[in-house]
């Protein structure tokens, strides 16, 4: 198995790179800068930008899967969601076709269903309520690679991230709450799982108060969690009670981390 991961110095992507050390034959880094620290087992790096489609292609040779994990993560004006997001995941979805790549898994985030109120039990089939333009960015990620599935034949899992902390921080990420090792897990199984499509899935450990159903997918991927934010429920029980599954992104004046 040989594996490029975009947005490899991201905070995500460092986690999993850790986790997987080793686990596969190549591992390729695509990333805008030189790498800061010493390459883990089997890992390369090679410069580029997710807007320079033939780079990405280059990189993209004699890969089997690409984990996309790059672009702008957080709301932001929308020509940095554009160029980031949308522009630089197209050119993910075309590298992978041009270069004859097998499957994309692609990370989504829990912001393409944003709008839905807090407590709503959702599947993979709900229609999509994206909270700003980067959940935006995400559900056309999503339908791309719904399109590149179906007229190009490319495998693609998209896995709406939740909140991915070593614990959860407040009672909103009790439901979201994605622990360090399920995050692991949950990548390897989306590489290596076999009877893959199309897939949407949900990014979250066992939580007891998840909002999420994501029973279907899980099955299909092989993927079983074991961590459970419940544990932590005391630890948050001072924090305010979301009002929508986006939290703090559906509010109107939420510009990414500024108010």
């Amino acid at each position: 198995m040989k594996v490029l991961y975009t947005g490899a110095a991201g905070r995500m992507a460092a986690v999993v790179r850790d986790g997987l050390a080793g686990r596969y034959e190549r591992a390729v880094l695509y990333q805008r800068r030189p790498a800061t620290e010493p390459l883990l087992a089997n890992e390369e790096v090679v410069i580029g930008d997710l807007t320079d489609l033939d780079a990405l292609t280059a990189a993209a040779h004699d890969i089997d899967v690409i984990v996309h994990l790059g672009g702008w993560a957080d709301e932001s004006d929308f020509g940095e969601i554009l160029a980031s997001n949308i522009v630089g995941t197209y050119n993910v979805y075309e590298a992978a076709r041009r270069a004859a790549v097998r499957r994309v898994v692609f990370a989504s985030s829990n912001h393409v269903i944003g709008f839905f109120p807090a407590g709503s039990i959702l599947d993979e089939d709900v229609p999509v309520r994206p909270d700003t333009y980067y959940g935006a960015s995400k559900v056309y990620g999503e339908a791309l690679g719904r399109l590149y599935h179906d007229k190009w034949g490319l495998e693609v899992v998209a896995l709406r991230i939740g909140t991915m902390r070593p614990r959860p921080e407040d009672r909103r990420q009790l439901a979201l709450w994605l622990s360090h090792r399920d995050c692991v897990e949950l990548v390897a199984r989306s590489v290596e799982a076999d009877g893959i499509g199309y897939l949407i899935s949900y990014g979250c450990s066992g939580n007891s108060d998840s909002w999420w159903d994501s029973s279907r997918s899980w099955a299909v991927l092989g993927y079983a969690p074991v961590d459970n934010a419940a544990g932590y429920r005391d630890g948050v029980a001072g924090t305010p009670e979301p009002e929508y599954h986006g939290g703090v992104f559906t509010a109107e004046n939420y510009r990414g981390g500024v108010w």
